[in-house]
């Protein structure tokens, strides 16, 4: 049994009208009386007496509308219940991120945030790109944040998102470095180096492809020991691996200034990088639009 027949037997009760209960219903009028059919077979007896016009109930079907009414009244209350419960549960904004910005920008941008348009809750997922983009257009999530090269640029459909760009970094080439600060590895050596890289299911793969087309000899002798879509592993490996990465620079900051990482300070190994937000054109949620607005005036 289907609520959608409980609702087409109460809209039948109070129209008496298969087909004026049909377009109510957004039906075709075979589909909704399949439906009736359906019920009545599922309840074991006929509830409309087809006989006459306008139809008429017959006895069994006014005492199962009296259950069909009180059974939808219940699910209905039970359901505004529970959706008004995960509402006063649900953070203000839900945002959904690279994880690099997750844990590298997305901190310290939101105090700023809180400072011009005072406090809210907030909730912060990590997924893969197409996931973020799909969540965004159901209104699942308020915000996607996302690197985003120049060069290579997100592919956002502009009638349906808003975007703006909130900071620049850069991407750069790092190697672990001996007692004297020195790389341990350098892609201008004409050795072969190991190199972690990016898994082709993350954006970040594109950059690295960009930044390889502009070192061709280079890149040759650089071998894949390891891959990932996520910046903070690759980081963790090459130093693991005595290996070279390319990462944005605020995921390093904290291994450079410790001395674990160094930057291989070449201008064909480094690419700019926006951070840029989006959110739904058509959004109505009063927050969102909040802080959209404090954002652009931050722009201006």
């Amino acid at each position: 049994m289907e609520i959608k027949w409980l609702e087409d037997f109460v809209s039948l009760a109070r129209t008496h009208n298969f087909s004026r209960s049909s377009e109510e219903r957004n039906v075709t009028q075979p589909a909704f009386s399949r439906r009736i059919r359906a019920l009545e077979n599922w309840i074991g007896t006929d509830l409309i007496d087809r006989r006459t016009y306008p139809i008429k109930l017959t006895e069994e079907g006014r005492l199962f509308r009296d259950t069909a009414e009180t059974v939808l009244h219940d699910i209905y209350r039970d359901r505004a219940q529970f959706h008004q419960l995960q509402h006063a549960a649900r953070p203000d904004i839900r945002i959904a991120a690279a994880s690099t910005l997750s844990i590298s920008f997305i901190p310290a941008w939101l105090k700023k945030v809180q400072q011009a348009i005072g406090p809210f809750t907030s909730h912060i997922m990590t997924e893969n790109f197409h996931d973020m983009v799909r969540h965004l257009a159901d209104g699942d999530i308020d915000f996607v944040l996302q690197y985003c090269s120049p060069n290579i640029p997100v592919l956002f459909d502009t009638t349906q998102f808003r975007a703006l760009t909130l900071a620049r970094e850069k991407m750069i080439l790092v190697a672990p470095c001996d007692a004297k600060g020195n790389p341990v590895v350098h892609p201008d050596s004409g050795e072969v180096i190991p190199y972690v890289g990016y898994s082709k299911n993350g954006y970040f793969a594109e950059i690295e492809s960009l930044i390889f087309s502009e070192n061709p000899a280079a890149a040759k002798n650089l071998k894949r020991v390891s891959e990932s879509p996520t910046s903070e592993f690759v980081k963790r490996m090459a130093i693991e691996f005595d290996a070279l990465t390319l990462v944005p620079e605020s995921c390093a900051k904290t291994e450079l200034a410790r001395n674990e990482l160094v930057q291989i300070d070449m201008p064909s190994w480094t690419h700019e990088l926006d951070i840029q937000i989006y959110r739904k054109a058509d959004t109505k949620r009063l927050i969102t639009r909040k802080l959209w607005d404090a954002l652009t005036d931050a722009l201006d």
